[in-house]
């Protein structure tokens, strides 16, 4: 009963610490090239025939989402992001995987508002 007790107070011991190293392990560090995404952004949006404040609507948009979709990214993987002039060397590059996950947000984003358009625009 006794070396049962132990093992136990033992065993919760050693998962309290794996709990604890996997919590508070160190970030690693990730590059990502901010400059490739907004001269895309802006690339498209010079291309598009919007109003002004369309156009100042959709950059502020553009601006939160991608800064909600690095944070995201920085918490789901357990890394700090600097953007690529800011690293001399070693840091893996995740640009592909942030401009992926922003255009899914941007997409998503579109057509929760087509949908709501299509729900206040009478038929």
């Amino acid at each position: 009963m006794e070396k049962n007790l132990i093992q136990a107070f033992l065993w919760l011991v050693t998962l309290g610490v794996m709990i604890t190293l996997w919590v508070t392990r160190e970030p690693r560090v990730v590059e990502y090239d901010i400059n490739e995404t907004v001269a895309s952004f802006h690339q498209s949006i010079g291309q598009s025939e919007l109003s002004d404040e369309q156009r100042e609507k959709e950059i502020t948009r553009f601006t939160q989402t991608l800064d909600d979709v690095v944070q995201q990214y920085a918490i789901d993987n357990h890394v700090v992001v600097l953007v690529s002039p800011a690293v001399v060397s070693g840091a893996v590059n995740v640009t592909q995987e942030i401009q992926q996950s922003l255009l899914q947000t941007l997409h998503a984003q579109n057509k929760a508002n087509r949908a709501q358009a299509s729900e206040v625009t009478p038929k």
